[in-house]
């Protein structure tokens, strides 16, 4: 089955052209803005309060996000082959993903009861509502994906996300309280929520209307299955530095490397939102016996991610030192050695995002699942030899650990299809000497 995508000329010159200018318009939006409020709370709330919040939100960005059991993703390619479809297909998905949330609220209470200390739960219990409210959100945006409406959801995104800069880093510049910051943050991402269901309303129907039946819901439960287990994964890959490093670090390191290492990873989830906009093409082009309309992708794909993932090496390695006293203050002098980890790992991580999208798109889950276990293991058990008599010295190369890590196996797994274009050869090859000779060049310094 041929798409209007491929089978349109004009979609492969102005209008994907056009998709991916909204796209980067909402994305640079939605981390843009949602970095600078995080510069704004590490600034004012200091390297310890810092600290509390920004391990807050890992903890409740894994469980929100573990409740997407590869709805997005595979919501996004049903309702990209059957656009007119996408708004039922969406409302199953948000219907299934309550009963999840429901689930994952258990658990987290039970967790926190015996975690964390009674004077921060009411910073978790917001932050934990506030990032899950942000999750549905996301999944709704799916519906204009599917339509190819990217300027709606790039409308949306800038709005909303200067609402919750200016609200929750507004408070905590004028109060210097952490409590205050994580109800606010709650408070605006219920807004964004709020904003996106009255906007898509007309392609996603009446609340009511979603989760029509169980066996609708079961049906897209067996769907999503064949991505949750790697959707769970990418979040724990995202995130185990933070989850881990939080019971072998202090609030102030874990403050100070959470000052530097949300700026990096916010690497992952751009390179998600970015690859949306292929994967309808790479989609409809995988389902075609012929190999010529992949290949010509796969190479399109391939080069974009590996240049985007050359800047952001050289933007954290080498500019991540020259403003982290303006950016941070003095309190975060500390992050200063940090910087060439740090761009190793956005370096590798967002160029195996491009190798990832490509073989979702060829429907080989099993790749990315093993990415993501191998990363995890290799991780975990650098940080418990090394982290506890190094601290922070190797915290980022630890990070590090782990792009390269899912860069090696991605690529290689699609190195394997025949499918692939010869620029996914040439990017395995170049871009690892790159980081290298980054890490080499940052230690002359």
């Amino acid at each position: 089955m041929t798409s209007s995508a491929t089978a349109n000329p004009s979609y492969d010159t102005g209008t994907r052209q056009r998709d991916k200018a909204m796209m980067l318009v909402a994305t640079i939006a939605r981390m843009g803005l949602g970095l600078l409020t995080f510069v704004v709370l590490a600034r004012y709330l200091g390297p310890t309060q810092f600290g509390v919040i920004a391990t807050a939100m890992a903890y409740a960005t894994f469980v929100s996000l573990a409740t997407d059991y590869g709805l997005a993703t595979s919501a996004l390619r049903r309702a990209s082959i059957a656009p007119p479809d996408a708004g039922r297909i969406v409302g199953d998905a948000l219907a299934v993903k309550v009963l999840l949330a429901l689930a994952a609220l258990l658990v987290a209470i039970i967790a926190a009861a015996f975690a964390v200390p009674v004077t921060q739960l009411p910073i978790y219990a917001c932050v934990f509502m506030g990032t899950l409210a942000y999750s549905f959100a996301d999944l709704s945006m799916v519906v204009a994906r599917a339509h190819r409406r990217f300027e709606v959801e790039a409308a949306l995104v800038v709005s909303t996300s200067v609402v919750m800069l200016l609200g929750t880093g507004g408070v905590a510049a004028w109060t210097g309280s952490v409590s205050a910051a994580a109800g606010v943050f709650l408070a605006t991402r219920l807004f964004y929520l709020a904003a996106v269901q009255w906007r898509l309303r007309c392609w996603l129907g009446p609340l009511a209307g979603m989760g029509r039946s169980v066996a609708e819901m079961r049906a897209t439960l067996h769907a999503s299955a064949n991505y949750a287990v790697d959707n769970i994964l990418t979040v724990l890959t995202s995130q185990i530095d933070v989850l881990l490093f939080a019971l072998l670090l202090s609030s102030y390191e874990m403050g100070v490397y959470q000052a530097g290492a949300r700026l990096v990873q916010v690497i992952v989830p751009f390179a998600v939102v970015l690859s949306t906009v292929y994967m309808p093409a790479l989609s409809s082009a995988a389902a075609q016996p012929e190999l010529k309309p992949f290949r010509r992708l796969s190479r399109r794909v391939t080069i974009e991610f590996a240049g985007l993932a050359l800047v952001a090496g050289l933007a954290f390695t080498f500019v991540g030192p020259l403003i982290t006293t303006h950016l941070y203050g003095d309190r975060y002098a500390s992050l200063q050695p940090l910087w060439a980890g740090f761009g190793a790992y956005a370096l590798l991580r967002f160029a195996a995002a491009g190798f990832g999208i490509q073989l979702v798109a060829l429907n080989r889950i099993t790749p990315r699942i093993v990415s993501q276990i191998a990363a995890a293991a290799a991780f975990v058990v650098a940080t418990v030899l090394l982290l506890p008599g190094a601290h922070l010295r190797v915290a980022a190369w630890l990070l590090a650990l782990i792009g390269a890590v899912n860069f090696a196996v991605l690529g290689l797994s699609l190195l394997r299809s025949d499918r692939r274009d010869t620029a996914v050869i040439a990017s395995l090859v170049g871009l690892p000497l790159t980081a290298l000779l980054l890490a080499l060049l940052a230690g002359r310094m």
